[in-house]
């Protein structure tokens, strides 16, 4: 499963379906009907006016497949992109015209959302998606589960040069095609590590380049990106400091996933990880290297990417012996409260204030997670 995709579901599982003193779960159900309304009319003005209208079997097609997935999700992704715009935007420039340009580049985001989700599974092979049967497994579908992917990413860029004048579609579909570059990338570095078992590439430099194109950029920065331009104080120098501000942001969320190998009731989550079996290039196995001697290193080579119980058994017997439950700790607080020394520095006269990034610690229930 991708980074991306992990990171989104924790976030989501975490961040909506609770109360909050500023958004209600009731305020957040409402705003997600009235989202996915939008997302609907804004769908299906498209296909009627643009080329796939000229294939009826086509667009029914398309419009189911944001029924089966697209409006089953809280809108995360959307949410956060209209969240962002509202704080960013002067007051006085939230019109009703300003205000539905976001929610059609929300809509964008939500539909690319879709568009990795599909395929995700897809590469995964998984069988169940919010509950029902993953797109590629229905009769129906099968090895058209592609084009199908393809034609909802068209979609998203028709959407957009549909309702954007040109400057600002410009400046959107390169963030998106940028977003979609970062995925592919971070696909690449996921995949093929495990596969090619070349422990050379097991380092943090690695590591924080699979996190930040699976997971920050698109996950973190490319709503607060969308919401600048949007408002028109985006710039490449702001786009620099969101990403220096949410970098220890996703490295957290990517750590906590990766503690969850440990499975022995100091986890953060009841979730089960296979990365020790699959081989991933996780914190752990990174800092293992980093730490083991050479003796250590040939047990790690040896039983990493195995899904015996007892290569497994050795894999987490080593991370005790090397510590590494403290070290991941200490590197926890020190990202977490190193993200909050960077917010409280922002000025609130600043492009981007502390307010932006508050919600999205609120958002992202940051404010509630272990200090150990």
């Amino acid at each position: 499963m991708s980074l991306s995709m992990r990171f989104v579901r924790g976030f989501r599982s975490s961040a909506i379906w609770r109360n909050t003193a500023q958004s209600s779960r009731a305020d957040w159900l409402n705003r997600t009907q009235r989202f996915n309304n939008t997302v609907q009319e804004i769908v299906a003005n498209v296909m009627a006016n643009g080329e796939v209208a000229k294939t009826p079997s086509l667009a029914k097609r398309l419009v189911k497949l944001m029924e089966y997935d697209t409006l089953l999700r809280v809108p995360l992704q959307g949410h956060m992109t209209m969240m962002a715009y509202e704080v960013l935007e002067n007051p006085i420039n939230l019109t009703e015209q300003n205000l539905y340009k976001a929610q059609v580049v929300a809509c964008a985001m939500e539909l690319t959302q879709s568009h990795f989700l599909i395929m995700d599974d897809f590469e995964d092979q998984s069988k169940t998606r919010h509950g029902r049967t993953c797109w590629h497994l229905l009769p129906e579908v099968k090895n058209l589960v592609i084009n199908d992917a393809t034609m909802f990413r068209s979609l998203i860029n028709d959407i957009l040069r549909t309702h954007l004048e040109d400057r600002l579609y410009i400046k959107m579909i390169d963030i998106f095609n940028k977003m979609n570059l970062f995925i592919a990338i971070g696909q690449h570095l996921d995949t093929m590590i495990p596969i090619t078992k070349d422990f050379s590439l097991f380092t943090q430099e690695t590591y924080d380049k699979i996190i930040r194109y699976k997971c920050t950029f698109y996950c973190l920065e490319v709503p607060i990106m969308l919401a600048l331009v949007l408002c028109q104080k985006d710039s490449e120098a702001t786009f620099k400091r969101v990403s220096d501000i949410v970098r220890d942001v996703g490295a957290l969320y990517q750590m906590m996933n990766d503690f969850t190998e440990f499975g022995d009731g100091e986890t953060i989550s009841d979730k089960t990880g296979t990365d020790i079996q699959a081989g991933k290039c996780s914190y752990f196995a990174v800092k293992a290297l980093e730490r083991a001697t050479p003796e250590q290193k040939e047990i790690f080579k040896a039983s990493y990417g195995s899904w015996d119980p007892e290569d497994v058994k050795r894999i987490k017997n080593l991370y005790k012996e090397l510590d590494l439950i403290s070290l991941y700790k200490a590197q926890h607080n020190l990202k977490y409260n190193r993200f909050l020394k960077n917010v409280n520095e922002l000025q609130s006269d600043d492009v981007l204030t502390p307010e932006l990034f508050l919600k999205l610690m609120e958002a992202s229930q940051l404010n509630k997670w272990n200090i150990y």
